[in-house]
């Protein structure tokens, strides 16, 4: 949750300072601006994909946390 929060956060600050980049054509400003935004949103993508290994299509079982020694981190 808190990566979320950072990577979220994050992208509401650098996509916004991109603009203040005065390139002379504005094609290029605009390849610039989406450029970043394209990175940061598959960085979001990631970040929401790696957040919940437990969850979707290919998910990995927790059951090996929940035995053995680390039985006793696991909260119930």
């Amino acid at each position: 949750m808190l990566l979320q929060v950072l990577a979220f956060g994050g992208a509401l600050v650098l996509v916004p300072l991109t603009f203040l980049y005065g390139l002379r054509k504005l094609r290029v400003q605009m390849l610039f601006v989406a450029s970043v935004a394209a990175l940061v949103g598959f960085s979001l993508l990631l970040v929401v994909v790696l957040d919940r290994p437990f969850a979707g299509d290919l998910d990995v079982s927790p059951a090996p946390y929940r035995e053995g020694a680390l039985a006793q981190y696991w909260v119930k």
